[in-house]
């Protein structure tokens, strides 16, 4: 996999918004699954987007580097994961979150998805997703004005 492409900040961002913005219209035309598989990497990107921010790296691998250099990540994991729950974990300030009696639940709703929800060939029901898309975009707003 080429690590180069669209992993700089801005593009990061940039995919974030317009992933959720995916996520909505697929919920509104009743594509449920869809649009929760696409909500996941708007939360994905912004957490990348937010720990290059952070520690105020250019793009993915200095971002990699930077943390492994502060043993904030070992050397055999990467950020290159899809893995939610260990992206916020890389950020100062996540357990704030986890400390949220409101929001620490739809994170774990949110926690749910993987890349792999594009092989499920079973509907979510129009509930589920609903309540997921509105579990991300809650989730959204506290990364954005949190870390």
């Amino acid at each position: 996999m080429n690590h180069d492409l669209h992993d700089g900040i801005r593009d990061q961002a940039s995919a974030s918004r317009q992933r959720l913005e995916d996520a909505t219209v697929l919920l509104r035309a009743s594509r449920w699954r869809g649009s929760m598989y696409i909500a996941g990497y708007a939360v994905e990107c912004l957490l990348k987007t937010k720990l290059m921010q952070i520690y105020d790296c250019k793009n993915l691998r200095d971002l990699e580097w930077e943390l492994q250099r502060r043993l904030i990540l070992s050397t055999h994991r990467t950020v290159f994961t899809h893995q939610l729950a260990n992206l916020l974990k890389l950020a100062p300030g996540s357990d704030r979150l986890k400390q949220n009696r409101e929001l620490w639940p739809l994170f774990n709703n949110v926690n749910r998805w993987t890349p792999n929800w594009r092989y499920t060939p079973k509907p979510a029901a129009r509930t589920e997703a609903t309540e997921f898309i509105t579990s991300v975009e809650q989730i959204i707003h506290w990364i954005n004005n949190n870390l």
